[in-house]
């Protein structure tokens, strides 16, 4: 147990050294070992439930003939088969936050500060119109698809933000072209479609898609803005 928890630590300082200088090929063997940590973790966790039965099973025949060697022996088992539990647990939060940090630093390597370009929805009032689904086309390619669940509607109206699409972008003039089908006014179906020509710049930037009402023609607008 004590080997694997090492193992934890060694993978956070080799991270912490490379910081965002590592390659990206070293961050795919990184991701490959934590795959692997996954799988031996979930046999250990499979394993562990039935020892602990084998176990108590075992102490408690002890105790009817009275042998307290054997239950002593039967309690340190079981107190060691916890350690090794609360080692894996312990494991297991450290790889989720090494794999969490190696996403992050995958998508930096992989999109740089001066070419990256995301795209995202928000939902600023529904009242006129249930999102079913969207499409992105940039630069007359499709590059985008998302159909959205109830949870996700529900967590867009509440002021959520939906990461649609992240890109490398070369500077200059670009167009983005956004259809959105859903529900519209008298619960009859409804297609939006946006499109915005704009400019990138020597910087990352982000493309907002904002689906709202027009409360004049009592109708839904979808608003396109860049920043």
């Amino acid at each position: 147990m004590h080997s694997a928890l090492s193992l934890g630590e060694q993978l956070k300082d080799e991270m912490k050294e490379g910081g965002q200088e590592m390659p990206f090929v070293i961050v795919q063997r990184v991701k490959s070992l934590l795959t692997a940590v996954f799988t031996v973790m979930a046999i250990c966790m499979a394993i562990i439930p039935s020892a602990y039965s084998d176990a108590s099973n075992a102490s408690s025949g002890d105790e009817t003939s009275n042998s307290v060697s054997a239950e002593q022996a039967q309690q340190e088992a079981l107190k060691e088969l916890s350690e090794i539990s609360n080692g894996l647990q312990q494991l297991k939060r450290n790889v989720i936050e090494l794999n969490s940090g190696l996403r992050e630093m995958e998508e930096k390597l992989l999109f740089p500060s001066s070419t990256k370009y995301s795209v995202f929805v928000s939902l600023s009032s529904g009242t006129f119109f249930t999102l079913e689904s969207v499409k992105l086309k940039l630069d007359g390619e499709f590059v985008a698809t998302h159909m959205y669940s109830e949870s996700q509607r529900q967590s867009l109206s509440r002021g959520g933000v939906q990461k649609l699409y992240i890109t490398n972008l070369s500077q200059g003039n670009h167009t983005a072209t956004a259809f959105f089908t859903g529900v519209g006014p008298n619960g009859r179906a409804y297609k939006l479609a946006q499109t915005l020509e704009f400019e990138k710049g020597d910087t990352g930037e982000y493309l907002e898609l904002s689906i709202g009402d027009d409360a004049s023609s009592q109708e839904p607008i979808v608003r396109m803005k860049q920043w």
